[in-house]
């Protein structure tokens, strides 16, 4: 199952719409909701979890950076990490490696309310190779990136790939599950819409495998976006934090890989 989504600006859409009831957009007006984007992988790097909080209807759907918040993550039976404001709305931790099958405790307390997670990071799937294939549509041809692994047998894995070109990562991303080819090789055609890929493009693949709520909360979103079939009525995701927060905390590995257009 394949699905490609732009989320940006999307979490704060879901904030203010329901299934059950229409809302006069031009009068009414919600309560700010905060946005939380942790992640914590594999990499040795800085860790890193960006916080915002939404606006009302009649600021076009925008967030604001949250300040002079505190964000800790705990691995269980492990250390403790803080993260100290890097920028405005965007913590970072000292250096650390996320690890295979542990689990890990987010907590961030801003503005007197405290929000919690938890999540266990999945084994590390590696990308096999990268190509790409040319493919026509209605008498057009584009390039489009493939990526190339071995899905693990006996497991369930899903994965997220972000894709970025020279540079520019793009605001589209994609995410798979193994569910109809587990345990086979897989070859898959990442279709982004903009910008067209040409020769002497610089490509870098993030090839993430993640966990299934999050897969689970990428997908709602492709659903009420369209994206995966009809589209339905606006509703807030699954997520995995708590006290009404938006977004998502994700452990997951990372493989990223550089190439250049042919």
């Amino acid at each position: 199952m394949r699905n490609n989504i732009n989320i940006l600006g999307f979490l704060s859409i879901l904030a203010f719409t329901s299934c059950e009831e229409v809302i006069d957009i031009e009068t009414k007006e919600q309560e700010p909701v905060v946005v939380i984007e942790a992640s914590i992988t594999d990499r040795t790097e800085r860790q890193t979890i960006y916080l915002s909080q939404t606006v009302p209807f009649n600021q076009s759907f925008q967030t604001v950076p949250l300040r002079s918040a505190t964000v800790r993550v705990t691995e269980t039976g492990g250390p403790t990490l803080t993260f100290t404001e890097d920028q405005p709305g965007v913590y970072r931790s000292t250096i650390f490696k996320g690890g295979y099958g542990k689990t890990y405790n987010l907590s961030v307390t801003v503005n007197g309310k405290t929000y919690t997670a938890t999540s266990k990071m999945p084994n590390k799937v590696s990308l096999d190779s990268l190509s790409v294939s040319e493919v026509t549509f209605f008498g057009e041809t584009r390039k489009y990136v493939k990526v190339h692994y071995q899905d693990p047998v006996n497991e369930v894995n899903a994965y997220r790939y972000i894709l970025s070109i020279n540079g520019e990562r793009l605001k589209d991303f994609f995410i798979d599950s193994d569910r109809f080819n587990n345990g086979n090789y897989v070859d898959n055609t990442i279709f982004n819409d903009e910008p067209e890929i040409k020769a002497g493009d610089e490509i870098m693949i993030d090839f993430q495998n993640i966990t299934p709520e999050i897969y689970r909360y990428f997908f709602a979103i492709t659903q009420i976006e369209g994206n995966g079939g009809p589209p339905v009525a606006p509703s807030n995701p699954d997520t995995n934090l708590s006290n009404g927060a938006l977004g998502y905390f994700s452990t997951h590995t990372s493989d990223k890989r550089v190439f250049r257009v042919r």
